[in-house]
């Protein structure tokens, strides 16, 4: 009895594309219209984020007086230039002698700004203030903290400085050496240096 003939395997026609747009072009034309409105509007977004960044440096720029700044912190909420501008804010209103006013500044942009590179620099700054009003105590514990929140910044050696004069006044003399020893040894080539070489013969003397 002749045993069944085993069918010949059919031949694998491969991928063709011109049966795959037949049966699939409406979703690829689909997506493809959804890609290009997305990529339309993330150009447009970055269009617009670059114009709004050039306007707000350029309001920056041509910022004067108090007013000029907090006009640009209004209209640019949230950008770097708005938190430059309360630094600069902070500083006009200091020279003025508003110096709560200028703390408020540096509190607010304290707030908004936490992870701007200057922020060593605001808290130093309100430390600085708080020291001209004669709050000895408040501006020690904030020189105190950016020395140690933010020791590898600029505003460090800075901090050390104001913390050993204000323990100096205090006449915790001993403790004041110590940081100007400090500052000698970690910036003998630096103006910091050169500062706390001087305090310290002031207190030998």
């Amino acid at each position: 009895m002749p045993s069944p003939t085993t069918p010949a395997p059919t031949a694998d026609p491969g991928f063709d594309p011109l049966v795959f747009w037949i049966k699939h072009q409406s979703k690829v034309l689909l997506l493809l219209g959804v890609f290009i409105v997305a990529l339309g509007a993330y150009a447009l977004s970055e269009l617009i984020h670059t114009k709004h960044a050039a306007a707000a440096q350029a309001a920056l720029a041509n910022a004067k007086t108090p007013d000029d700044y907090r006009k640009v912190i209004a209209d640019y909420s949230g950008s770097n230039p708005a938190g430059d501008a309360y630094l600069l804010l902070a500083d006009k209103l200091r020279a003025e002698g508003k110096l709560d006013d200028s703390s408020a500044a540096l509190h607010t942009f304290i707030d908004k700004y936490p992870s701007h590179p200057l922020i060593s620099g605001a808290w130093t700054s309100l430390a600085a203030n708080l020291e001209q009003q004669g709050k000895t105590d408040e501006a020690l514990s904030t020189y105190q903290k950016v020395a140690t929140n933010y020791a590898n910044t600029f505003s460090a050696p800075l901090a050390l400085l104001g913390q050993a004069r204000l323990l100096a006044q205090k006449g915790k003399i001993e403790d004041a050496r110590r940081i100007y020893e400090q500052l000698m040894a970690q910036y003998q080539d630096n103006i910091t240096g050169q500062l706390a070489t001087m305090e310290l013969r002031k207190l030998k003397k």
